[in-house]
């Protein structure tokens, strides 16, 4: 099967490279991060049997965001199942209860929300984290991902991604701040 996929020059490199363990995404409303991160993703689960989880800070503000233009860009790539089939040979299958998306190699995309850490202590065979509107959840909560989120013999990948953000943030505290030896900034 074939699809066609429209990129955005702008992120046709960070689409295809997953050399890095942490990627994070910066831009307005509009600039399409969020749609390349999609295709980012649906690219490389369809290459390798991986388990994506994506996180924002409620669990169910996902259906109306994430979850949406995931089934919108299957979709508009014609890898969507038709909805209810559990199995099919090309196509990626969903479900909205619990969100999820699972591709013809088993590969899936879950769905969580970091207002509780606790949610995250049993999570099993994730290799990718995509964190949407990164900048609305915790430093606390983004590295209890960094130390929990493990699977032996895969790469890991955190992909975060939000609008731009105040220097009090703690995303350009953590990316962008820098720290001198005399304690100054």
């Amino acid at each position: 099967m074939k699809a066609t996929m429209r990129v955005n020059p702008h992120f046709e490199n960070f689409i295809f490279d997953w050399d890095y363990e942490k990627y994070l995404l910066i831009g307005s409303y509009g600039s399409s991060k969020s749609h390349s991160i999609v295709q980012k993703l649906i690219i490389k689960l369809y290459e390798e049997k991986r388990k994506v989880c994506v996180f924002r800070q409620v669990a169910d503000t996902h259906k109306e965001s994430t979850f949406d233009l995931i089934k919108q860009v299957l979709d508009d790539a014609g890898l969507l199942a038709e909805e209810g089939e559990r199995k099919h040979k090309t196509k990626v299958c969903w479900k909205t209860s619990p969100l999820e998306f699972k591709f013809p190699n088993s590969s899936r995309i879950i769905f969580k929300g970091l207002d509780s850490t606790e949610k995250i202590k049993s999570l099993n065979g994730v290799s990718i984290v995509w964190i949407e509107e990164c900048s609305e959840i915790t430093e606390a909560a983004y590295l209890e991902l960094l130390g929990r989120i493990r699977t032996p013999g895969l790469s890991m990948h955190f992909i975060l991604s939000c609008n731009p953000v105040g220097k009090f943030n703690w995303v350009y505290q953590h990316f962008f701040s820098r720290t001198n030896d005399d304690g100054s900034t």
